[in-house]
């Protein structure tokens, strides 16, 4: 069960760690260096890979990682949007 918390940790930590990455995120400020973002995002979302490889068989540990990776992919962008611009409109 441990094992399993931890490869969802590092599955939303390592989506994060690369959304921040990417060029046309809104997460954090455009002067940042993106680098060190990816590298550690990358690094995660393997050893999430990994730890969901131990746990359980290779086409379900696929499948939930391609599942959880994307679904933070897709979640967090809307979220960011709509707090920014909820943020502006009470300025």
């Amino acid at each position: 069960m441990i094992v399993a918390w931890c490869a969802a940790f590092a599955t939303v930590g390592g989506a994060l760690s690369l959304y921040v990455g990417t060029p046309h995120q809104a997460l954090v400020r455009h002067h940042v260096d993106r680098r060190p973002y990816r590298m550690a995002g990358a690094l995660l979302v393997l050893i999430a890979l990994v730890l969901l490889l131990t746990i359980e068989g290779p086409a379900t540990a696929v499948f939930t990682w391609a599942t959880g990776t994307m679904l933070v992919w897709s979640i967090v962008p809307a979220i960011v949007r709509w707090w920014r611009l909820r943020r502006e409109a009470v300025r």
